[in-house]
């Protein structure tokens, strides 16, 4: 009995003591609880403020990124509003932005300029060591001169720098001047000329009434001579000779004197016909082929016929006379819509490229027995008409003269077009 009883007991006081540990572990789990729960509300209290600051952060970062994206759309409008060409590299010259003036000059592209290295996008306008010492030295250059084919730019380079001023790439910005070039050279010609009238007047009056007088007394002696053929034939020569010097001066003076012009409305194909005895008789002494085609029959122009017959008259010729026998002149009136011209074309001996630049000078000739006059009259009286005469040529394949003329809007005159008025003009032939 004794020893049931101290069973119980014992057992008692064993569960008495495991209630004991279990409540003192359910107070530390508690407390352990708490602790977590004050942690877990403190962590989600920082984490809410880190979230609000974040997102703080977020809508300022948003704002400085809009901020300088309008910045760089600013900066590419500007660059695009600008009439040079702008191409920006980096350090490794490989090309990072450019305007559309530059994808014009250099016919491309955006696509297949951006990323590109320079060295292959520009056409032989560009100069990489000139780049490469901008981005290594730091050095700049301002209005290079570059030439490529039938382009002339000036280029202008710097480095661009950081804000903690080491060199991040170059700009470069290209000015085409080829149109300034052309119009410096039209000057200078244009100066040149003046000079050229102002001696021509004042050396012509002193040659002209000598020569009135020589050639007078050689007709005298011609006369006295009637019976003599050997010296009849002298002295009729020396007549020959003091007419043709009398014809340069007369085309010199010509040329050198201020161009009025006796402007109307008339019909281009008029001129066809006031010129075509007179260069088909010229072809046919020489064995070459001669067509005209008319394309502007129904054109109204507005200029002086006579002197558009004269350049018409000599650039015809000029080309007649370049042909073999056997060969072919083409002369074809064509319109567009703002302007109208004049082409001859020829299969004949052509013009090198060495002398193209200097057929419209006065004097300059390859051709025997020619004054050099020609060419150049013809090319101020279609520059006082506001036109140009364009030239095409392969040496032993030809040449092609355009000569082009504005055409008047319309309802910029109201006359009547004149139809074949016949007007005795002669024609100066270089």
């Amino acid at each position: 009995m004794v020893t049931v009883a101290n069973d119980k007991e014992i057992k008692a006081e064993s569960s008495a003591s495991m209630l004991n540990d279990l409540k003192k572990a359910y107070k530390v789990f508690d407390a352990q609880s708490n602790m977590l729960k004050a942690s877990y509300e403190s962590l989600r209290g920082e984490l809410d403020v880190t979230n609000r600051k974040l997102i703080s952060k977020n809508i300022e970062l948003s704002g400085k990124v809009l901020e300088l994206q309008e910045m760089s759309n600013r900066m590419q409008c500007i660059i695009e509003s600008l009439t040079d060409s702008v191409l920006v590299v980096d350090t490794s010259l490989n090309v990072e932005r450019n305007n559309v003036v530059m994808e014009r000059l250099f016919g491309r592209c955006s696509a297949e300029i951006v990323g590109k290295p320079y060295r292959e996008i520009t056409n032989g306008l560009g100069d990489v060591h000139m780049l490469a010492r901008v981005i290594n030295n730091g050095e700049s250059f301002v209005d290079v001169e570059r030439v490529s084919a039938d382009t002339i730019v000036l280029a202008s380079v710097s480095p661009i720098y950081s804000p903690d001023g080491s060199i991040i790439g170059a700009v470069e910005v290209l000015r085409d001047v080829t149109h300034m070039r052309a119009l410096e050279a039209k000057l200078e010609c244009h100066k040149r000329m003046i000079a050229l009238g102002q001696m021509a007047a004042s050396v012509a009056h002193e040659i002209r009434n000598p020569l009135g007088t020589i050639e007078g007394f050689a007709r005298l002696l011609r006369r006295d001579l009637e019976g003599q053929p050997q010296h009849m034939k002298l002295a009729a020569k020396i007549v020959e000779g003091a007419q043709n010097l009398n014809y340069v001066i007369t085309t010199l003076l010509n040329y050198a004197r201020p161009m009025m012009l006796q402007c109307e409305v008339f019909r281009p194909g008029r001129l066809l016909s006031e010129s075509s005895d007179v260069l088909q008789a010229r072809a046919d002494e020489l064995g070459v082929i001669l067509s005209m085609a008319d394309q502007c029959a129904d054109a109204e122009v507005h200029g002086d016929p006579r002197q558009l017959r004269q350049v018409l008259i000599n650039i015809g010729l000029n080309a007649i006379e370049a042909c073999v026998k056997g060969g072919h002149v083409e002369i074809s009136l064509l319109k567009s819509d703002k302007t109208w011209r004049m082409r001859v074309k020829d299969d004949g001996c052509g013009i090198s490229e060495a002398d193209v630049g200097n057929i419209f000078d006065p004097f300059f000739t390859k051709k025997a027995g020619g004054t050099g006059l020609g060419l150049a009259l013809c090319n101020k009286i279609v520059s006082v008409h506001g036109g140009e005469i364009a030239v095409s040529t392969k040496q032993e394949k030809g040449v092609v003269f355009d000569v082009i003329l504005p055409v008047p809007p319309a309802g910029a005159y109201l006359a009547k077009p004149e139809i074949n008025k016949n007007v005795e003009d002669r024609a100066c032939v270089a």
